[in-house]
């Protein structure tokens, strides 16, 4: 058994692998960026974890499974298990606890902790938005489906294979709901080049449809229940809204939200388990499409007035009479409301009243959608509201949108008594389990976005109900210089909660999040960089190019070339005017090389760039790693960015630059709140920073803050 190789030490050494300064080491001198200094990468031959209750007590005997082995914890809790040296999902069961599914890899020890199984406790698991048409059919949007990930026919397998990577996830909860948003027709593709067929609706903005047998795969895959109180169930009028609905019926797949006629589309979708039963209910406040409203325009929510169907459409009142009507008749209710503003995090007045009204009529679990991207949550008096899901399997490729999560709540008795957030990545349009420094860049926003009792514990966000977290900190002294300033990565599971001193503190957060090019997807559809580019066939991916950890990047160019070689990553990233950024990374360049930065900017997700900005990056000592910093701001009318890295050709001979820890850093404007949102700070002048750490009892070997320099 490994166990006792995992000390403090240790921890120390697997959790800030990735992080330029440890903490408790002496201050850096002044410089525009942390130097890291690498952390050799331990050998990997197992996945290491440990399995404890909700009081922290060790679980001895525990089963603990994966798709190739298993094993069992040892009395201290601990457990060794035989792995082919990927991220994999590994569940963990044991008599009289309730089993969970988390990701877990090589080198980095995970955490379980199970809830007793009472006969009582309801486990529910929320996905975001989920569909399976448009670039599903044509990924390039070419009118060319022969590189489709479904065919225009698909079956029912070929869509379970999508739904793989994250099956273990799916199928470990009593109960899971996702926010079904599109409609179902057995001609779902139409070319994008050609007009709009007349069985779509004409003037929404973005109009799609998914194959009828998705909802059979879906229902294999773990899916119990689907939200359809959305704007696209009626994406093809009145055909599409009723082939979905019988869909569903045939499929014996619960659904709320959308119906043929006002009644119907409020009427809740009533499970019972455990002794319990449970309500869910939904609405929709998009109604009308959002760029041109005409008098032909057809509305997308059910209106008896005009004898058709669609979402049920929130309002203050309906949605306060709907749950006041159904909740003497269930233990809980849980609602979800499909509205906001696209890409945004944050709720909108409207949301956050509509919300307020539903947890008001007795909602125990309020869960938005419509966003496409994860936002925060709210929490108290064992209720729950996130803020907005963000998207499950989708097709879009707006960078934020690419951050998820599934949210798993338990609850007892009409209250919640537990919940968490297990970090996913969309990539490929596909979700997938995360671990490592992505894991933990997931899980910072899902507990930094809102004030509350929400910790990161083990690539984890959990909920602090019961106000159990222990929490260690310590006070670091940093100088920097007024003019160039210090940018200071916060080790993973920390957050920087207070700084006083004569110098001026700004919070970051990374916008690009896998420029570290480590590949900690479960599932992966290859071993490379998740979501980057390799737009030239000069580029390389592999440890050799690696400033630290497994993987890094190489760009090759010989004279006889005529073009640089570039690569970037996938898609834009989005921004606001006016923020300032901070690209900052690594390189180590042969003699003769010459690199650049380029900064384009544009005006739209879609389209050419108004604006590019090349900056050279000046390599003091070739053959050596050495960092590279450059500071913008977002011009007026740019809405993305995206960095290209970019080697033009020697005059003779062959020439590379290798990069790692590619990081585009957005500054919070002054007087944003100490949050574990944040993993960079920009120090000019000095201070001392207080950095803390949360857990929950069991988790103590998950501390990275060293003891000696830690204060109660």
């Amino acid at each position: 058994m490994l166990r006792p190789v995992f000390s403090l030490a240790l921890i120390l050494v697997l959790f800030l692998s990735g992080c330029s300064q440890l903490p408790g080491f002496a201050a850096p001198t002044a410089t525009p960026t942390f130097i890291p200094t690498p952390v050799p990468t331990p050998e990997k031959f197992s996945i290491t974890g440990r399995v404890v209750d909700m009081d922290g007590n060790p679980i001895w005997g525990a089963s603990v499974i994966s798709q190739g082995s298993n094993t069992a914890s040892d009395p201290d809790g601990w457990f060794d298990l035989p792995s082919e040296n990927n991220p994999e999902w590994i569940t963990v069961k044991s008599d009289g606890y309730i089993s969970r599914t988390r990701a877990g890899a090589p080198g980095l020890p995970v955490l379980f902790r199970l809830t007793p199984d009472d006969g009582k406790t309801i486990v529910i698991h929320f996905g975001g938005d989920t569909m399976f048409g448009r670039r599903f059919f044509d990924p390039n949007e070419d009118d060319n489906t022969s590189d489709g990930l479904l065919s225009t026919s698909p079956d029912v397998e070929s869509h379970f294979k999508l739904l793989e990577p994250v099956k273990p996830l799916l199928e470990n909860a009593d109960f899971t709901v996702l926010n079904f948003e599109t409609t179902l027709s057995e001609q779902p593709y139409f070319p994008l080049k050609e007009p709009r067929p007349l069985r779509f609706h004409a003037t929404a903005e973005y109009v799609y449809a998914s194959h009828p047998n998705s909802v059979m795969a879906l229902k294999q895959a773990g899916v119990d229940i689907l939200s359809i109180g959305n704007n696209h169930n009626y994406d093809m009028f009145e055909e599409g809204l009723n082939t979905s609905l019988s869909t569903l019926d045939q499929a014996g797949m619960l659904h709320f939200g959308a119906g043929t006629h006002e009644a119907n589309a409020w009427a809740p979708a009533i499970i019972s388990s455990k002794g319990q039963t449970i309500a869910f209910m939904g609405c929709t406040t998009v109604s009308l499409p959002s760029i041109s409203v005409t008098k032909t325009d057809v509305r997308y929510v059910a209106l008896d007035a005009l004898k058709k169907g669609g979402a049920a459409y929130c309002s203050d009142a309906r949605i306060h009479s709907e749950i006041i009507k159904v909740k003497p008749q269930v233990d809980m209710v849980v609602f979800m409301i499909h509205g906001g503003k696209e890409y945004q995090r944050t709720p909108t007045d409207r949301i956050r009243r509509l919300t307020q009204v539903a947890r008001e009529a007795g909602a125990a679990l309020v869960i938005n959608h419509h966003p496409h991207v994860v936002g925060g949550f709210s929490a108290g008096d064992q209720s729950l509201i996130a803020w907005t899901i963000g998207n499950f399997l989708f097709d879009q490729t707006v960078w934020p949108s690419f951050e998820t999560y599934m949210l798993a709540v338990y609850v007892r008795e009409g209250k919640v008594i537990r919940a968490y957030a297990e970090p996913l990545i969309i990539d490929g349009y596909l979700p997938h389990g995360l671990t490592g420094e992505l894991a933990d860049y997931v899980a910072r926003g899902a507990a930094g976005r809102e004030p509350g009792p929400f910790i990161v514990e083990s690539g984890a966000m959990e909920v602090d109900f019961d106000g159990h977290a222990i929490q260690k900190t310590y006070t670091q002294t940093m100088n920097s210089s007024p003019d160039s300033g210090q940018i200071i990565p916060v080790p993973p599971s920390q957050w920087i909660s207070d700084f006083k001193g004569t110098g001026k503190l700004l919070l970051g957060r990374d916008l690009l999040w896998i420029g570290g090019f480590e590949n900690d997807e479960i599932d992966a559809t290859s071993r490379v960089a998740p979501l980057w580019d390799l737009i030239s066939g000069d580029v390389q991916i592999g440890k050799d190019y690696a400033y630290e950890g497994e993987t890094g990047i190489r760009l090759t160019r010989g004279g006889s070339n005529i073009k640089a070689v570039v690569t970037t990553n996938l898609h834009r990233l989005r921004v606001d005017p006016g923020i300032e950024l901070s690209v900052i990374g690594m390189i180590r360049a042969s003699h003769g090389a010459t690199a650049f930065l380029q900064i384009s900017w544009y005006p739209d997700t879609l389209g050419p760039s108004f604006l590019q900005t090349d900056k050279p990056i000046v390599v003091e000592s070739f053959d050596r790693w050495q960092s590279f910093h450059f500071d913008t701001n977002v011009p007026a009318g740019a809405v993305a960015v995206q960095v290209f890295l970019r080697l033009t050709p020697p005059v003779e001979g062959t020439v590379t630059a290798d990069f790692d820890n590619i990081r585009v850093i957005e500054w919070a404007r002054p007087g944003a709140q100490f949050s574990p949102l944040y993993n960079y700070a920009l120090l000019n002048g000095s201070g001392d920073l207080t950095f803390t750490q949360e857990i929950l009892p069991g988790a103590e070997q998950w501390f990275t803050i060293p003891s000696s320099n830690s204060t109660p």
